[in-house]
């Protein structure tokens, strides 16, 4: 059963989390811009506690206390959307420490990118609450954002009809100035529709795993990642060993940034994927604005979408609020 969320309005509380990595001193200008952006921009409240600034190694803090500051978010019945400052390593510590029926039972907007694919998945497979992949605190409202992507997060979050998704003219790549457009590309002909699961692609190797994740049957799978052309070959054939590829009924590729942007003598992705899914005949459209250091458009995950790779949109069918 998908169990949807308030929609937003204005003068809402947000709930600002760091279940993975956290903010550092290094990194207060993008949280500073990020919480402003929330209050002047969107018109909301913004909470988060001191343990946001933890620092346990790589986390924010032991996973007790990350579990803990998490679970509290939902905990508070006046937080009506939760965001993750940014992603990291760890946050899988987290997924047998959640209180899965509190979150059933106070469903709130929840998003992330990166490492929370741990969670954003988690959430839905055992609640089947919709979760949000793309906008964190830092590297999403921290950062300017264009029109197109504006636009896209108001519907999403405060109308609840996000209508559809198409390439965004004014595309960028946040750490490398010399890429300033990406056109979305038919890698596989087709038009399909199934639920949004997915997110970071190592990650969701990892999810995998551990079992914290729904099933692919009658999917429409998203992928970003940030690993080397050899990694992702690796990961990309687990896929097509363990059977999502067999389940699956469409995929959407996005940006992988620690990749796309190489030299000549690395694979492109698009490419590993082609032939790795070349027994199969499921439509696959990639885009831009999905994965790290770009813009990114909301992808909902458990929301029933229409992917049309012979005209590249990515149509919602339903409402991703209520």
């Amino acid at each position: 059963m998908t169990l949807k969320p308030q929609k937003l309005k204005a003068g809402d509380l947000v709930a600002i989390v760091t279940p993975s990595a956290p903010v550092t001193k290094n990194l207060m200008d993008l949280f500073n811009s990020g919480i402003e952006f929330l209050k002047k921009d969107l018109g909301l409240r913004v909470t988060y506690t001191k343990k946001i600034f933890d620092k346990y190694f790589y986390s924010a803090g032991s996973v007790e206390e990350r579990a803990n500051d998490f679970n509290l978010a939902w905990q508070n019945l006046e937080v009506k959307m939760i965001i993750m400052a940014q992603g990291g390593y760890s946050a899988n510590g987290l997924l047998d420490k959640l209180d899965y029926d509190l979150i059933k039972n106070n469903p709130k907007i929840f998003t992330g990118i990166s490492d929370g694919t741990n969670l954003l998945n988690a959430i839905n497979y055992k609640t089947g609450l919709v979760t949000y992949h793309g906008p964190d605190l830092l590297f999403t409202f921290g950062r300017s954002l264009s029109p197109q992507i504006k636009e896209n997060i108001y519907k999403t979050f405060f109308d609840g009809n996000a209508g559809r998704l198409e390439e965004n003219k004014d595309w960028n790549n946040k750490e490398n100035k010399n890429l300033k457009s990406f056109h979305w590309k038919t890698l596989r002909a087709g038009k399909s529709q199934g639920k949004l699961i997915g997110g970071h692609l190592g990650t969701l190797i990892n999810l995998i795993a551990s079992g914290y994740v729904d099933s692919f049957q009658d999917k429409i799978l998203f992928l970003e990642g940030t690993s080397a052309d050899y990694k992702i070959d690796s990961y990309l054939t687990v896929l097509k060993l363990s059977g999502v590829f067999d389940k699956i009924n469409g995929l959407v590729l996005g940006w992988f940034e620690d990749f796309s942007s190489q030299g000549i003598n690395r694979r492109l992705v698009r490419d590993i994927l082609l032939e790795i899914t070349s027994d199969y005949n499921f439509p696959i459209l990639e885009i831009g604005d999905l994965g790290h250091n770009v813009e990114n458009y909301v992808f909902p995950l458990g929301i029933k979408v229409t992917l049309d790779a012979d005209n590249k949109l990515i149509i919602f069918d339903e409402n991703t609020v209520i």
